[in-house]
């Protein structure tokens, strides 16, 4: 499974104008209004937010993935989300985060959910790619960041 299936350019925030975490997550979740597979774009919200105060989705080396398994959620969504300052994410390491990405799955379907964060999570591992994600100077480019470096794993 493939995040760039999910992941388009529509859904992707340059500079996020938020200054908190929560604030982030909504600007994200405005753009993914978009998707057909949004049904209820609050209710989403509110699902995400449930699942954040369980823990910290910030998950260290400056990245978040804010999620939820949500009735208001056809099939997978996914938007990014960048703060070239970085945000306060109550991070595991400590650190301010620089890239969110903000995911929702329908409640149904655990199986793509779990391997989609999965995946996720192995992109995020590599710090070339975190470093090209920042550096990244459009929405296309983060797509086709997320398309190449999946090749790049998926080759090994």
């Amino acid at each position: 499974m493939r995040i760039s299936k999910y992941l388009k350019e529509e859904f992707c925030v340059m500079e996020l104008k938020a200054e908190d975490k929560n604030s982030a997550i909504e600007e994200i979740a405005q753009l993914l209004k978009k998707s057909k597979e949004l049904t209820n774009a609050q209710a989403f919200l509110d699902d995400v937010f449930k699942r954040e105060e369980l823990s910290s989705t910030g998950i260290g080396d400056g990245v978040a993935i804010p999620h939820g398994r949500t009735d208001a959620v056809r099939e997978f969504i996914i938007g990014f989300g960048r703060s070239k300052d970085g945000l306060d994410f109550n991070s595991l390491d400590g650190e301010k985060v620089h890239l969110v990405f903000l995911m929702g799955a329908s409640n149904k379907d655990l199986n793509l959910y779990l391997r989609l964060l999965a995946e996720l999570s192995r992109l995020i591992i590599n710090g070339k790619f975190r470093q090209d994600m920042m550096n990244a100077q459009s929405p296309k480019e983060v797509c086709d960041l997320v398309l190449q470096y999946e090749g790049m794993r998926n080759t090994r």
